[in-house]
């Protein structure tokens, strides 16, 4: 038998992708990654300027289609759209009297979480998070709405009130009055990584370089006896839960007063774990409450000890004054992990002196779903924690 001839096969090459293709590339990209790939050959320098760049990102992020604009317009709508994707998911609020001494009136709650989700017509809308009456239900109200206008401009509204939302860094913006903004976002600081300790944003809190803004203020003007208060929000980068953390993110659940509340659990760069309760942000120190925290996350595996599941079976699931207490059935654990709390945080009334070295022993009970309670020693009481969001979207919420 004759032996085939062979043939090269040519690989495939960057360049000879189509321009959709490499436009979708693109469009996967950061603003200045982008830029970066622009200069590694000739068509990638063609997709990046292209005036269909803007229609591939927003079809990636699943918005209408964008009108045929001029180059330079384009290029605003592509600067606009990144900014908007930027925004979405959940941010809290900073104490308000971090910021004092601007002169200005608040005009929203004290609501300490925002939520900004994609809503019809292609615009981004800010919601205020708050705990309900209603069981584990999350009261939504509105707060910001962004969108684009014909020339390719992000604009915001706060009702029918023009403010601005400017980037402080990568997880930090403000949220303002359209007349004081700091204009165009080449002024950003560039800060890579987590978000600073709170007292680094008081410097920031009211950064503005010279000239900045005159061409917003040109557009909107000042609105005059309407003075609102400079809202500061941080962004809760990893709101959601994952398989290598599981207690990560955002959770709700009945506290020991039998209301709803909000917690922020966070795992640091040693592998530490830390739980807040995130509350009201009127005040010097409110806002962030430590409930617990632990160095150690190796959990518990089954099979459990008698002393164990002793330990978790004679507690009592807190519920809520009108919730289903069929539900405060023990529920089945997949692992158990071991946590400390002070005395303060347990117990709000005990009159003796807080010592540091004094610490509550506690433990997280994480249940086959994916969700998790916590008690501690000398409690009899376990509060069980439940998803704010799941893929991005309010779960439970009432509008």
């Amino acid at each position: 038998m004759e032996a085939l001839p062979s043939v090269a096969v040519a690989g495939t090459v960057l360049e000879d992708l189509p321009e959709d293709a490499l436009l979708a590339i693109l469009a996967l990209l950061a603003p200045t990654d982008a830029a970066a790939a622009a200069c590694a050959c000739r068509r990638l320098a063609a997709a990046a300027s292209s005036p269909s760049l803007p229609l591939a990102l927003a079809l990636r992020l699943g918005l209408p289609p964008p009108r045929p604009l001029l180059p330079a317009s384009a290029a605003r709508l592509l600067r606009s759209l990144h900014r908007l994707r930027r925004l979405l998911g959940l941010w809290r609020r900073l104490p308000s009297s971090s910021f004092s001494g601007s002169g200005y009136r608040s005009t929203s709650s004290s609501s300490s979480l925002a939520a900004f989700e994609w809503a019809p017509g292609g615009t981004l809308a800010a919601s205020l998070l708050a705990p309900s009456a209603r069981g584990l239900a999350v009261a939504k109200s509105p707060f910001v709405t962004l969108s684009i206008d014909e020339t390719g401009e992000t604009v915001a509204a706060m009702g029918d009130v023009p403010v601005s939302v400017n980037f402080v860094g990568n997880n930090h913006i403000v949220v303002e009055a359209a007349a004081a903004s700091s204009g165009d976002d080449d002024d950003e600081a560039a800060m890579e990584g987590g978000s600073p300790p709170e007292v680094m944003y008081m410097h920031f809190a009211n950064r503005r370089s010279p000239g900045a803004g005159r061409k917003r203020r040109s557009k909107q003007g000042r609105r005059r006896g309407r003075a609102m208060e400079a809202e500061h929000f941080v962004r809760i980068a990893d709101a959601e839960p994952t398989e290598a953390r599981p207690l990560q993110g955002l959770w709700k659940g009945i506290s020991e007063s039998r209301t709803l509340e909000f917690y922020l659990v966070t795992y640091d760069d040693i592998g530490g774990i830390t739980c807040r309760q995130v509350s009201d942000t009127r005040g010097q120190n409110s806002g962030f409450t430590p409930i617990f925290w632990t160095t150690n996350t190796t959990f518990l595996e089954q099979p459990f000890s008698e002393k164990e599941l002793d330990h978790y079976i004679r507690r009592e699931h807190i519920q809520g004054v009108d919730s289903d207490h069929a539900a405060t059935k023990n529920r089945a654990i997949s692992r158990i992990l071991c946590i400390n709390s002070s005395y303060d945080v347990v117990d709000h009334h005990l009159s003796a002196p807080l010592d540091d070295m004094r610490n509550v022993e506690g433990r997280i009970w994480l249940y086959d779903d994916g969700t998790f309670g916590f008690g501690f020693s000398g409690s009899n009481s376990i509060i069980d924690l439940k998803h704010v969001s799941s893929d991005g979207c309010i779960l439970d919420a009432l509008h």
